[in-house]
């Protein structure tokens, strides 16, 4: 008796880059729309249309694809960053550049930047030694564009890096956490950051203390 011949495989092979950004654009939906934690792999199978054996062999959980996704996020953000005080000369408006890529990112990807950023806050996340990284190259970055930052202690320029990120936060959370981010919220996030960073970096008067210097 014959043997029955074997249906042709009708599934599409998806190639491992197509596969991994599949994963995680539909990883953005999901975690924008139910959060991190309340989201499951389940969740992230039916948004991105690729199988569970695709998925585990490209990734390990669903906080894997959060880390990529906020991998990608922060190397746009910081490239942004990048081209924007290479286009400044001045200290303050290079550090008014950067704020301006921020709000452009709290203003077009509110909702992700809310969830992705609240988790890298977490000490115990995956996310958060990306996130000191992140912070890491963009202190560096902002010394190494002028002479009189470079001068600055680092740890203030840290300092202020981590108050814009508050002010973004804080802005985010106003929005129903990153929902709805009005242009009247950006508005006045970037004069507070300008009066922040203004006032650390070049504030003077007898009320105010010293500007913290590292030695020649």
């Amino acid at each position: 008796m014959p043997k029955p011949k074997r249906k042709p495989t009708t599934g599409i092979q998806l190639g491992e880059e197509v596969a991994r950004n599949m994963i995680i654009v539909g990883g953005a939906r999901v975690f924008a729309s139910l959060g991190l934690r309340a989201a499951s792999v389940e969740d992230l199978l039916e948004a991105s249309k690729v199988s569970r054996r695709t998925f585990y062999r490209l990734f390990s959980s669903k906080d894997d694809v959060a880390l990529a996704l906020y991998q990608v996020g922060t190397t746009g953000l910081v490239e942004s960053c990048r081209r924007a005080i290479s286009s400044a000369s001045d200290p303050i408006e290079q550090f008014a550049k950067c704020i301006d890529v921020h709000l452009r990112n709290a203003a077009s990807m509110g909702r992700l930047v809310f969830v992705l950023g609240g988790e890298a806050t977490r000490q115990e996340s995956p996310l958060h030694d990306h996130r000191m990284r992140v912070h890491d190259t963009l202190v560096e970055m902002l010394r190494a564009a002028h002479p009189d930052t470079a001068r600055v202690d680092p740890l203030l320029v840290r300092t202020t890096m981590f108050a814009i990120e508050a002010v973004v936060r804080q802005v985010l959370t106003d929005g129903d956490e990153g929902r709805r981010v009005s242009p009247a919220a950006i508005a006045r996030a970037r004069s507070v950051m300008l009066r922040v960073v203004s006032a650390s970096m070049v504030g003077t008067g007898k009320d105010v203390s010293a500007l913290p210097l590292v030695d020649d």
